[in-house]
């Protein structure tokens, strides 16, 4: 495959007959007929060849056939003449006399190749230039670190906490309804009258659907992490092992690693343009390299990028100079930095703009003013996961609403959990048990129970006052689950003895801090039985 074009033009110059040539030179007469060969070339001849073990990278092999006769004169082949006809991010290279042209904006194209049979070749290969081979290891590692490692981990949080989903819309639209109405429920029982027997159905209801929704959220992004894993981790795989080749016209000698970014994302492109059988297995690549293919000569990219992906500042003024005298430019990704800020750049803009002379008119015309260039959008990042979020245009302020909804609403929820479970699924009725009160002033109802918070105990005498209180856990010596009452005479008794009373244990039903109306009762007791037991 290295040596492709040598030995066409080897077999084309002693090797091809008479009749051959005059094929070749009749398929060369005819544009048409160029552009069917090279279709040729790369849904025929690429399909059935096979190269260690694979479809050779056609692309690699039309840009080495470009230079050689008699392609070479063929426009069929231009786009391959001077690059491998796979266009991507464009780079900002500032010559060393330059304050920011339009010439500065640089297209980079990337393939990635099985390695040389040469052991000793390099992992990336730049052609065209030259780059500290620091550079372009970085961004490779930061390609890779994309696709399955660390850098990965970052983008599907990203994407989690901002991102669209992929949601028909009529989907989405019933998801953000069902939230309203579990937001609805939550206020009408924190607010409204009391519900009475409804309650059981509303808390079935409302843990239901809230559950649902949950449930829904968490299986699709489950789901659509792992396949955008899996299909990471296959192109990581392939990235490892093969050769990462760059290219950018112009005889340029970087200094410094500001194309990094650049070069990280066009690998990513390549790496997915090698392999066509894993396309379409995760939505995320999909929807991301899709976006990017779309977006090269209109989207271009600055700043120093780390192994780990993480993008480091870089000299940002006459960058974004050069984008806005490139008429194709539309957005640009940067570093996080003041100086890339959208109204920094909404102010260079106005500043590019050169007032023009004003020409004479008729009379019965009016002037009327037409904009001169249109607004280059500015994409900051702190990381080159930033940098996909941005290109495939993941960020939804309206999946963030409904994010921040859901979470409240699920905070709330799991605040309230353990007391819709005491409705809906509640504890057996407990035993009175040991221990009871040391003094006699005081009423000690101790229950086995391991949910003491779904009780609560009544007492009711004619000699003492009546009294309620909730049961709770009391930790320590003598610690136990239990109700606790000061125990007061009554101004006018109805009985003289001091034993004389009933406990009640009832079912507590509550909603956060709002107490409804009390549940069954479950257990009764005497007065003088719980003193018995305390003895005992």
């Amino acid at each position: 495959m290295q040596g492709i074009g040598s030995h066409w033009d080897e077999w084309f110059a002693h090797e091809a007959s008479a009749s051959d040539r005059e094929a070749i030179e009749a398929l060369g007469n005819s544009r048409f007929e160029q552009s069917r060969f090279v279709t040729w070339l790369a849904r025929r001849w690429a399909g059935e060849a096979n190269w260690q073990g694979e479809a050779p990278p056609i692309r690699y092999a039309l840009a080495q056939l470009s230079r050689v006769s008699p392609f070479d004169k063929w426009p069929a082949f231009d786009k391959y003449r001077n690059g491998y006809g796979a266009p991507g991010i464009s780079a900002i290279v500032i010559d060393e006399e330059s304050a920011g042209e339009r010439n500065d904006v640089r297209r980079v194209e990337a393939l990635i190749l099985p390695p040389d049979e040469d052991g000793t070749a390099h992992d990336v290969i730049s052609e065209g230039f030259q780059a500290d081979s620091a550079d372009l290891r970085a961004a490779r590692q930061a390609a890779m670190s994309l696709l399955g490692g660390r850098g990965l981990f970052v983008f599907l949080a990203l994407w989690l906490a901002t991102g669209r989903r992929p949601y028909p819309r009529w989907l989405g639209l019933g998801l953000l309804f069902a939230w309203f109405v579990v937001g609805g429920l939550i206020v009408r029982l924190l607010a409204g009258s009391d519900p009475g027997a409804r309650l059981t159905p509303l808390f079935g209801l409302l843990f239901g659907l809230w559950a649902s929704l949950v449930l829904t959220a968490l299986m699709v992004a489950g789901a659509l992490g792992l396949r955008a894993w899996q299909a990471g981790r296959q192109w990581r795989q392939r990235l490892e092992t093969y050769q990462t080749r760059l290219r950018m016209n112009g005889g340029l000698s970087l200094q410094g690693g500001s194309a990094g970014l650049t070069f990280c994302l066009n690998t990513l492109l390549a790496t997915y343009r090698s392999d066509p059988r894993l396309r379409g297995q995760s939505w995320l690549w999909e929807r991301f390299f899709q976006k990017l293919r779309l977006a090269s000569g209109r989207w271009a990219a600055t700043g120093v990028v780390t192994s780990q992906g993480g993008v480091e500042s870089v000299a940002i003024e006459p960058k974004i100079r050069a984008c806005l005298r490139h008429h194709e430019i539309t957005d640009i990704l940067t570093p996080w930095q003041p100086e890339a800020r959208q109204r920094a750049i909404d102010r260079l803009t106005l500043a590019s703009v050169r007032p023009t002379r004003e020409r004479p008119m008729a009379a019965e015309m009016t002037r009327a003013f037409a904009s001169e260039r249109q607004r280059v959008r500015s994409h900051r990042c702190r990381h080159a996961a930033q940098s996909i979020m941005a290109i495939g245009d993941f960020a939804s302020i309206s999946q963030i609403s409904v994010n921040v909804l859901a979470i409240g609403l699920s905070i709330i929820m799991v605040m309230a959990l353990p007391d819709i479970r005491n409705v809906l699924a509640p504890p057996a009725p407990p035993v009175a048990v040991k221990p009871s009160s040391p003094s006699p002033y005081y009423l000690w109802v101790s229950l086995d129970t391991k949910r003491p918070e779904a009780f609560t105990v009544l007492f009711e005498s004619g000699f003492w006052a009546n009294r309620r209180a909730d049961v709770e856990n009391y930790t320590g010596p003598g610690g136990s689950a239990r109700a606790e009452m000061r125990l007061n005479r009554l101004g006018r008794q109805g009985a003289i003895d001091e034993e004389d009373g009933r406990v009640w244990v009832e079912r507590r039903q509550k909603f956060l801090t709002r107490e409804f109306q009390l549940g069954e009762r479950v257990g009764s007791y005497s007065l003088s039985y719980l003193a018995q037991l305390g003895n005992e």
